[in-house]
């Protein structure tokens, strides 16, 4: 739920995630309930990349744009929201009437009837705009990734798309770069036991697949299943 790109490609949109957290909320196998598919947290039931049949997708990021002071409590978990949101026929409008308060700040990247969209929730006010699908993107979590390290990973970014070949298999290898930097690389391993746990790909093309590589499962093949 913490690092996220979007790549229009020539046949197809894929859309990764990579999700940085304690290894205790690792999800192992993707999920399928009522047309809906999803890699499942392990502690609080909910996700952070969330697949319609339909052919929406959800994926969510801690925070909004700038790290936030904590409550001891919160009404509802925001991969609850997630699952919420994915069953509704238009995303979109759902998130005008949603109610948020005590919820935890967050931001969510849509993809719904070939239209992307950010949403972010700050605690007190939210904030949606429509973005150019033919454009490619990468979101940094605001929990984990201050402006300066936000900026660095969004020049890493632009030194990928100067490749004169991008595919779904090279976006995949991007998200499982190595680097020197495990604090703010874009996969980590800091000391304080947060670390990139799973990588979540989806691919819309004229059948739609959704990959998940929990980097704690026994054996090491991606799962990868169709959702239409």
């Amino acid at each position: 739920m913490c690092t996220v790109t979007y790549f229009p490609l020539k046949d197809k949109i894929v859309l990764t995630s990579n999700r940085d957290e304690k290894p205790n909320r690792s999800a192992q196998e993707i999920n399928q309930e009522k047309g809906v598919f999803y890699p499942k947290d392990a502690a609080k039931n909910g996700t952070w990349f969330a697949v319609s049949e339909s052919g929406n997708a959800i994926i969510l990021l801690n925070g909004a744009f700038e790290n936030h002071q904590r409550e001891a409590e919160y009404r509802k978990s925001r991969g609850l929201i997630v699952l919420d949101l994915i069953t509704k026929e238009n995303i979109f409008n759902a998130l005008q009437f949603i109610d948020l308060q005590n919820i935890e700040p967050f931001t969510l990247v849509i993809f719904q009837e070939n239209q992307l969209a950010e949403f972010r929730w700050e605690g007190a006010e939210k904030h949606f705009k429509i973005l150019d699908n033919n454009r490619s993107y990468i979101w940094s979590s605001a929990t984990l990734y201050d402006e300066s390290a936000r900026e660095k990973r969004k020049q890493i970014f632009k030194e990928f798309l100067k490749n004169e070949t991008i595919s779904e298999e090279t976006i995949w290898d991007f998200h499982h770069q190595k680097t020197n930097d495990l604090e703010n690389g874009i996969t980590i391993k800091r000391q304080n036991t947060i670390q990139t746990i799973s990588t979540t790909q989806l691919v819309i093309a004229n059948e739609m697949t959704l990959k998940h590589y929990d980097r704690f499962k026994e054996y090491s093949t991606p799962e990868k299943i169709p959702v239409k």
